[in-house]
């Protein structure tokens, strides 16, 4: 469908400007040209409405923006517990490389549903970027901020630890997202949900009551989908945080958000690769990550369709400040593994500022897994947790630990276990300043290759 519309005498010069357009029930909705722009009003498009046809959002020329005034919902979100079935053929969300979206309330976020896909594509010199209304309006009196709306969120059928096996073999497994209730999980890990490459998204992270949203929240999404080249900036909560499922990550940055970098739970198990992180006084950990809901050795997780998350992370750097943050508050470590989790960790780089009693480069926080058996101490010490190739370099390298360790684990020492892998090192804060900067860079006057050739 043609949604093109000419504005003589407006901003644009009397040029086309194409909006977006669908049809559904036999009514066509469509976006208005106002100048360069485009706006969708909530009849468009609404938290109240769930879009079910497939659409184009198209990139504009002249610096032309798409304001949507609501929530953005692509396919029919179901709870397949009271006789619905998933639409494993819904809508398309397609957006154009160089397209730029923004949204004008705190409670107006993407959501993209089972079965439904989002297919954003962007290019290096033309990433798709989804931001704040108030920092493209052009009115100085405004500035944008973080939380200045929700953020983007995918519901995928892969596995979660929320649900049992036979719940998911059976297509019953429908986990609430956060946020206004939506539904996740399944029996599919390697489900796709589309593709999100050469994308940002700033000032995104808050807006629904009661839940704190990420700037890009992927829920049990399966390993068929496509994150690649993902900058989050300056998120109220969250860049990323991933909730079950096996989708892999690559070329992700994420900068001065207000809570962790990446966030996982709920038994992810992908793979990540190239990853930057750096926070700033309000932010907390690079990494936080959370293995499971329950003891995976117990009878209560005898029956889940997955356990742990156990993701494979390379080739990342995570600069954090370390010290005490803004409004008070304590930043926390580069990386903390807690709740039975596991990693394979490798060509990792974490590294701060702070003193010796800032918050530490690496932390296993075992509040609640104590000692046990499938604790992270002891994931750590039979090689379920592993660095390889890393270096941490903070004021304090290791936080302290949380419960005192007990019988076999009474004699672990975080220090021999890290240094203890293959190839890692630990750069003493005396020894900082001559190595890396604040900013995580190398200070060395001279750069040279394997060969020692400058």
């Amino acid at each position: 469908v043609d949604n093109s519309v000419t504005n003589p005498g407006g901003d644009n010069g009397g040029e086309t400007v194409s909006c977006a357009t669908y049809t559904l029930d036999g009514a066509t909705f469509k976006g208005e040209a106002e100048g360069v722009n485009c706006i969708y009003s909530q009849a468009f498009a609404s938290n109240a409405k769930e879009i079910t046809s497939s659409f184009v959002i198209p990139a504009l020329d002249n610096d032309g923006v798409h304001v949507f005034e609501g929530a953005l919902f692509i396919g029919d979100d179901v709870d397949t517990s009271t006789g619905a079935v998933i639409d494993s053929d819904g809508p398309t969300l397609s957006i154009e490389a160089g397209a730029t979206i923004a949204f004008t309330k705190p409670e107006s976020f993407i959501r993209v549903a089972r079965g439904a896909n989002i297919e954003a594509i962007g290019e290096v010199d033309k990433p798709i970027v989804f931001t704040s209304i108030k920092e493209v309006d052009g009115d100085d009196s405004t500035t944008a901020q973080i939380g200045d709306w929700g953020g983007v969120q995918v519901n995928g059928r892969g596995h979660s630890i929320r649900c049992t096996a036979a719940a998911a073999a059976q297509d019953m497994c429908n986990h609430a997202a956060e946020g206004i209730v939506s539904y996740y999980g399944g029996n599919d890990p390697q489900d796709s949900s589309g593709i999100l490459k050469h994308i940002v998204i700033k000032y995104a992270g808050f807006g629904v009551e009661g839940d704190e949203l990420n700037g890009l929240t992927l829920n049990a999404v399966g390993s068929g989908t496509t994150i690649d080249y993902v900058h989050v900036h300056n998120g109220f909560d969250d860049g990323i945080e991933l909730f079950g499922g096996s989708v892999n990550l690559k070329h992700i940055v994420i900068t001065d958000t207000g809570d962790d970098g990446i966030d996982w739970d709920e038994g992810w198990k992908g793979y990540g690769q190239f990853i930057l992180v750096r926070s700033n006084e309000y932010g907390n950990h690079g990494f936080e990550t959370d293995g499971a809901k329950v003891d995976p050795l117990s009878a209560d997780a005898q029956d889940l369709v997955t356990t742990v998350s156990n993701p494979t992370i390379a080739n990342a750097t995570v600069v954090t400040t370390g010290d005490q943050g803004a409004e008070g508050r304590r930043t926390g470590a580069g990386m903390e593994m807690k709740e039975w989790g596991k990693a394979q960790l490798a060509n990792m780089l974490f590294v701060n500022s702070s003193s010796v009693d800032g918050a530490g480069c690496f932390d296993l926080y075992n509040e609640k897994d104590q000692s046990g058996d499938a604790g992270v101490h002891a994931n750590a010490n039979n090689g379920d947790i592993a660095f390889m190739s890393s270096i941490f370099a903070c004021g304090k390298n290791f936080e302290d630990v949380n419960t005192p360790l007990t019988d076999s684990l009474a004699n672990f020492d975080i220090t021999s276990w890290f240094t203890g892998g293959e190839n890692n090192q630990l750069i003493g804060f005396a020894d900082f300043a001559n190595v890396l900067a604040a900013d995580g860079v190398s200070t060395a006057a001279t750069i040279t290759d394997s060969q020692g050739t400058a």
